[in-house]
């Protein structure tokens, strides 16, 4: 920049500079720099703000000079002359209408005097301690606002920080509850960060705030509401905001940038535990020997006057089944249970409304059997009775008894193995058995319902051969 020897001209510079990265953000410094290789090192160029150019720019189209910018400071570091102008007024405003660059010229103050020329590098130069710089370049320290705070929670005493609701209306289950989010900013170098939490009566006045303290980026922060702010049964609003920390430069004070709020969030204080849930089952009455093994049966659990319940806990000892069912518009629920084991059964139930109270247990008893035994009929064999002989077969007849669902029979003479018979459409079975002994013989007799479930047993006794001829004797 300046005028050269007699003939070669007056020299001026332009400088299109990508501002893009910091629209939208508080700029706290701006400076334009560059690295002077020869001419006086000091602040003898000035630098403006110009109009935009282009691969037409030349001295007959030069942009126009809008504004000059405050004086350049210079500095002979480490045997290079640094030229800087301070630059933070302009870049803020260009950041601020979220324009993309910034374009600059610079001329001599002085253009008139000849052999006066300020030659600066320009692009990659090599500076004598530094080593390999960029000049010119637009150095700019700015603060990003904070993000909206993320996942935003409403807990209970206990759950401090870690509670997130996704709904839009949420249950509070009691007068003192935690109010969480968490804190997220662009500027993530370990910056620190507060929040900024408040509560308010729909379309009322806010009735309270709190600040947290500051703590890193990427955190989840909370507050609790203090008691006496909030009413059982009545709905409020709660909302947060973020806001950042940075030091101020050049200084040792302390700024802040603040986020946008969150949105209104909505709850409503429910302090009242639901009451102890009712059970009812045709299948399986209360105190009662009910459905069989195998077979389905549905148990119905309701609210027991309560209006808000959302949920089921459930558990059945000794079968060790357990689990969680939602309750219906009317507040009833229903599980369908099939069993494996013929036992005395506890049903625990518990019900669970829409601010997480839980009621008291309610406890239900019954008990779950398996088919009755089998008849058994014969007519070679009569039961308890001499007939037939050691390897006289007879013929015997097993029928329902009062069973369901028979699909089989199994049966057993003596200590013998079992034999399985299937069961006829009448439901009954007739088998052909050959006593190997004489005198007391026994038959096991179980049926066999469709889920392979055995009954419980029959035990036929009978006796193989003539009866015995009684003796008496004279005195």
């Amino acid at each position: 920049m300046g005028r050269g020897a007699r003939g070669t001209g007056r020299f001026r510079a332009f400088f299109q500079m990508d501002t893009s990265t910091v629209i939208g953000t508080h700029i706290l410094r701006a400076t334009f720099q560059a690295y002077q290789h020869s001419g006086p090192c000091e602040p003898g160029v000035e630098l403006w703000v110009t109009g935009e150019i282009g691969s037409n720019t030349t001295w007959l189209r030069q942009p126009r000079w809008l504004r000059k910018l405050d004086a350049a400071t210079a500095s002979d570091e480490f045997g290079a002359c640094m030229v800087g102008w301070p630059t933070t007024g302009v870049v803020a405003e260009a950041a601020a209408r979220g324009d993309r660059y910034v374009t600059f010229g610079l001329r001599a103050t002085d253009e008139r005097t000849l052999n006066r020329l300020h030659v600066f590098e320009t692009d990659v130069a090599t500076h004598p301690y530094f080593g390999q710089v960029v000049s010119p370049y637009l150095y700019t320290q700015y603060n990003t606002a904070p993000d909206v705070p993320s996942e935003l929670g409403l807990g209970s005493a206990d759950d401090g920080c870690d509670t997130v609701n996704t709904g839009e209306h949420v249950y509070s289950s009691t007068t003192t509850p935690a109010l969480s989010a968490r804190f997220t900013d662009p500027d993530v170098d370990r910056q620190q960060m507060r929040g900024r939490f408040q509560w308010a009566e729909p379309g009322g006045e806010t009735l309270g705030e709190m600040v947290t303290d500051f703590q890193y980026v990427d955190s989840r922060q909370c507050v609790r509401v203090p008691a006496d702010e909030l009413a059982d049964g009545k709905t409020y609003l709660w909302r947060v905001r973020a806001e950042d920390q940075y030091q101020v430069p050049g200084t040792l004070e302390l700024g802040s940038d603040t986020g946008e709020w969150s949105p209104w969030r909505e709850f409503t204080v429910d302090v009242t535990a639901p009451e102890r849930p009712e059970v009812s089952s045709a299948v399986f009455p209360e105190k009662q020997t009910g459905g069989r093994i195998g077979s389905p049966g549905e148990l119905v659990f309701s609210p027991g006057g309560s209006t808000d319940v959302i949920e089921y806990e459930y558990s059945f000892f000794p079968s060790g089944d357990w689990g969680t069912v939602a309750a219906r518009a009317d507040g009833t629920a229903a599980v369908t249970m099939t069993f494996t084991l013929p036992a005395r059964y506890t049903l625990t139930v518990t019900s669970i409304d829409r601010a997480g109270h839980r009621s008291p247990d309610r406890t239900y008893e019954f008990t779950v059997g398996r088919n009755p035994s089998p008849a058994v009929s014969s007519a070679d064999y009569p039961e308890g009775r001499y007939s037939g002989g050691s390897g006289v077969p007879g013929r015997f007849t097993f029928t329902l008894n009062g069973a369901q669902d028979v699909v089989a029979y199994r049966y057993r003479l003596n200590t013998g193995a079992f034999t399985e018979v299937p069961a006829g459409d009448e439901g009954t079975a007739e088998v052909t058995v050959t006593p190997g002994v004489a005198g007391l013989n026994s038959l096991v007799v179980t049926s066999v319902d469709g889920s392979g479930y055995a009954s419980y047993s029959r035990t036929y006794t009978f006796y193989a051969g003539p009866a015995p001829v009684s003796s008496t004797s004279e005195q």
